[in-house]
C-alpha cells in the first residue's frame, strides 16, 4: 500500500512554538505510510526548514479572512489555487495548523469528502458565533494540546465535545537529552564557566515576558553578581509588537550598565540542545504560555524551569519537582524562585532528573506522533 499523503496548511511561515512542533511531528511521521505536503501563506524560516529536510513546501499568499462590517474580506483568488493544489497532489487528509486556513480549505475539503483536521494553539481561537458553528459543522477533528484549551472550546460550544482529541506535543528525547556542560558556547559568548547562566527562550512578543524578567534581574544581580542572563529568540513574526518588544528590551539592556554586563542576546540559534545543556535554569516568564514547548524541551535537558502558573505550564510543569510555578508578571516571585535554585544545586540536579523522567513518561515526541498517526488511521477508515 502506497503512503497517504497528508496537506497541512499554516498560515505562517516563521518558525514559532506552534511551526516547530509542527516540523517535529512532519520529522518524526512514518513516511512509508503518510506523505506530507505543506502550504503556507507567508515564507519564513519554517519553509526553509521544511525545504532543507526535503519536505515538500509551498507558498502560497492568502490574507486573513475576516468581516468589514458585514462584507467579507479574504482573498478570493486563493479558493482557485487550492482547488488546483487539491486536484494536483489529491491528499487523503487535511491538516490545518491555524483557523485561518481551515477556513478556506475546509469548504473544499467537504465537498471532496476529505477530512480536516485542526490544531486549537491558542484560548483566544475558541470563539462564539459563526466561526464556532464553522468548527462544529467542517472540521472532522480539533486536537489540543491541552486541557485547558479543550475546556476554552467546549465552553463556546458543548457540542465539539466529541471532535476534540487533548495530544500534548511531544520533545525528540534523543535530540533534547541531559549531557555535560558545553563549554565551547560559553567561550563563544564569553560567558565565564563559573557563572549561573539563566536562560529565557522565546522569540520577541510582549506577552513573552521579557519586560517581567528584566524587573526581577536586579534582585538576582543582587544576589548573583556573576549571574548571566541569555535572551534566546529573535522576531519569529514581523509585527508591530514584535518590532516594538525588541527595540524596547535592547534600549532597557544598554541603558543600564548593570543589565548591560549580564544580558547577553544570542539571537535566533538553531542548536538549542546545546544552549540548553550550558544553562543552569530556564526561565519563562510570559503573562500566558499557551503550551510551552521551551519548558519541555530544557525538562528534557535535565534543566529546571521556572515559568509563569498560566496556560499550558500549569500542565507540563509539576510545581517543586520538576521546576517552580510563579505568578504572572510577578517579578519578586520570580526573582526568589531563581535565587532559590541559582543557590541549590542539590536542588537544580534534582528537580533535573525528575523533569525529564516526566518528559519521558508524559511528552515524548515518539508516543505523541504514535498517537497522531492512530487519529489519522481513524478517520481514513
Amino acid at each position: 500500500m502506497s503512503a497517504r499523503t497528508i496537506l497541512y496548511l499554516s498560515y505562517l511561515g516563521g518558525l514559532g512554538g506552534g511551526e516547530s512542533s509542527l516540523l517535529s511531528n512532519l520529522d518524526a511521521l512514518d513516511r512509508a505510510e503518510f506523505q506530507p505536503r505543506v502550504i503556507c501563506g507567508t515564507p519564513g524560516a519554517f519553509v526553509d526548514e521544511l525545504r532543507a529536510r526535503g519536505i515538500a513546501a509551498e507558498v502560497m499568499p492568502f490574507r486573513l479572512p475576516h468581516f468589514r462590517g458585514i462584507a467579507p474580506v479574504a482573498s478570493f483568488d486563493f479558493f482557485p489555487r487550492l482547488n488546483a493544489y487539491l486536484n494536483a497532489f489529491a491528499p487523503s487528509l487535511i491538516h490545518c495548523n491555524d483557523p485561518e486556513s481551515a477556513y478556506y480549505v475546509a469548504p473544499l475539503a467537504k465537498l471532496r469528502r476529505i477530512p480536516v483536521v485542526w490544531t486549537c494553539w491558542s484560548w483566544w481561537q475558541a470563539e462564539r458565533g459563526w466561526k464556532s458553528v464553522f468548527y462544529e459543522k467542517l472540521l472532522t477533528r480539533i486536537i489540543t494540546p491541552t486541557r485547558y484549551l479543550k475546556k476554552c472550546l467546549t465552553t463556546t460550544n458543548a457540542r465539539l465535545e466529541k471532535k476534540i482529541s487533548v495530544l500534548p506535543f511531544g520533545v525528540d528525547t534523543h535530540l533534547f537529552s541531559p549531557g555535560a556542560r558545553d563549554e565551547t558556547f560559553l567561550r563563544e559568548f564569553q560567558i565565564d564557566a563559573s557563572a549561573p547562566l539563566v536562560t529565557l527562550l522565546a522569540r520577541f512578543q510582549s506577552v513573552k515576558g521579557h519586560e517581567n524578567f528584566l524587573n526581577a534581574a536586579p534582585k538576582i544581580l543582587d544576589a548573583f553578581s556573576n549571574a548571566r542572563f541569555l535572551f534566546v529568540g529573535d522576531t519569529a513574526f514581523e509585527t508591530d509588537d514584535a518590532n516594538e518588544t525588541r527595540r524596547m528590551t535592547r534600549e532597557r539592556v544598554l541603558g543600564d550598565a548593570r543589565l548591560r554586563a549580564a544580558v547577553i542576546f544570542c539571537g535566533f540559534r538553531r542548536d538549542i540542545p546545546r544552549i540548553l545543556r550550558a544553562s543552569s535554569l530556564l526561565v519563562c516568564p510570559s503573562d500566558f504560555e499557551t503550551y510551552g514547548m521551551a519548558n519541555l524541551e530544557a525538562m528534557a535537558c535535565g534543566i529546571p524551569v521556572i515559568s509563569t502558573n498560566v496556560g499550558g505550564p500549569s500542565e507540563t510543569i509539576i510545581d517543586g519537582a520538576t521546576g517552580f510555578l510563579v505568578p504572572p508578571r510577578d517579578a519578586d516571585a520570580l526573582a526568589a524562585r531563581v535565587n532559590q535554585l541559582l543557590g541549590d544545586a542539590a536542588l537544580r540536579a534534582r528537580m533535573g532528573v525528575h523533569a525529564r523522567a516526566r518528559v519521558d513518561q508524559a511528552f515524548a515526541l515518539r508516543d505523541s506522533v504514535a498517537r497522531l498517526q492512530e487519529i489519522y488511521r481513524a478517520l481514513l477508515k
